[in-house]
């Protein structure tokens, strides 16, 4: 009891941490006690006074941190419970691939809550990617395994990221308990420099963009017809003000591409001359597509095309 005569019982709060992870204690009782206690300390005040006091303000601090606190404990307990599984990696990496091949991993899941854990099937970022979860009831102690499943699809290059969320079952509601990540290195024939293309120009300017290319194979590589899938996003009001709100998305065609060489040998280096030749104010998103015997290499195009240069 304090010198106010408001009782203040203890809220008595335990975390033991272990290998097994995270054992959390309160007494219930205690905190309920403090809250009534309050409660009955606030309204006496209202039938023994007509105007606000010192006492009254104390109390209603002494209640609204109280809340705060059961609010706070409540949210933790709800965290441990939900984040009971433990993951060998949050993240892992696949060895070097070429385009088209297949690779698998495995994760392990644990259970270190001291309940039964139901787990949802897995759910990737994908459809390049394929999961299988070898057990979906996991007791106390007990561990799982997560199989991943990666394909590099046609198009695939350079780094690549990839997801998986684990679902746990808590009565009728699924909540996300962890997200596993995957990366892979793409390997192609060839490796494109820089791996962006970007510019900023102005109206009727020509655009000229040089993409290297450079073996990354022990035969030549032939080099199938470049193409452009590029869009442009067109504002037409006056002036270098971008506005959203007027955009108009138009296919861009003043694209030419030029090859060097048919064929890139091992060990050399060649070039893709790009030029473009926008006419009109905006924003200019894409890809330069150069096929491959077997993949497509695709490298963004990114430009903005101001009115008048400033």
């Amino acid at each position: 009891m304090n010198k106010s005569g408001v009782l203040t019982p203890l809220l008595c709060f335990q975390c033991t941490w272990s290998r097994r992870g995270a054992r959390i204690r309160i007494d219930w009782l205690s905190a309920i006690c403090y809250s009534v206690t309050i409660a009955f300390r606030l309204t006496g005040g209202a039938y023994s006074a007509t105007r606000v006091t010192p006492m009254h303000v104390k109390c209603c601090s002494l209640m609204r941190r109280s809340s705060i606190l059961l609010v706070l404990l409540v949210q933790l307990v709800s965290v441990v419970s939900a984040q009971g599984l433990r993951v060998d990696a949050e993240e892992k990496a696949f060895a070097p691939m070429r385009p088209l091949e297949r690779r698998s991993l495995t994760f392990t899941l644990f259970n270190d809550a001291t309940d039964t854990l139901h787990l949802g099937a897995p759910r990737p970022s994908c459809g390049c990617t394929a999961t299988m979860l070898d057990r979906d009831v996991l007791a106390p102690g007990d561990s799982a395994h997560v199989s991943v499943a990666f394909h590099a699809a046609p198009g695939m290059n350079g780094t690549v990221a990839k997801s998986v969320s684990i679902y746990g079952i808590f009565g009728t509601e699924e909540r996300r308990l962890s997200v596993l990540r995957v990366r892979a290195v793409i390997e192609t024939d060839l490796v494109c420099e820089p791996p962006v293309l970007r510019f900023e120009t102005v109206i009727g300017d020509t655009v000229r963009l040089t993409l290297l290319l450079r073996s990354n194979s022990e035969q030549a590589v032939r080099i199938g017809r470049p193409s452009a899938a590029i869009t442009a996003y067109v504002d037409t009001s006056a002036g270098n003000t971008y506005h959203v709100e007027r955009i108009q998305a138009r296919p861009f065609s003043a694209v030419t591409i030029e090859p060097e060489h048919e064929a890139v040998e091992p060990g050399e280096t060649s070039r893709l001359l790009i030029t473009l030749v926008p006419t009109e104010k905006g924003q200019i998103n894409g890809s330069i597509q150069i096929p491959l015997p077997n993949t497509m290499l695709r490298i963004p195009v990114i430009g903005a095309v101001l009115r008048q240069r400033e």
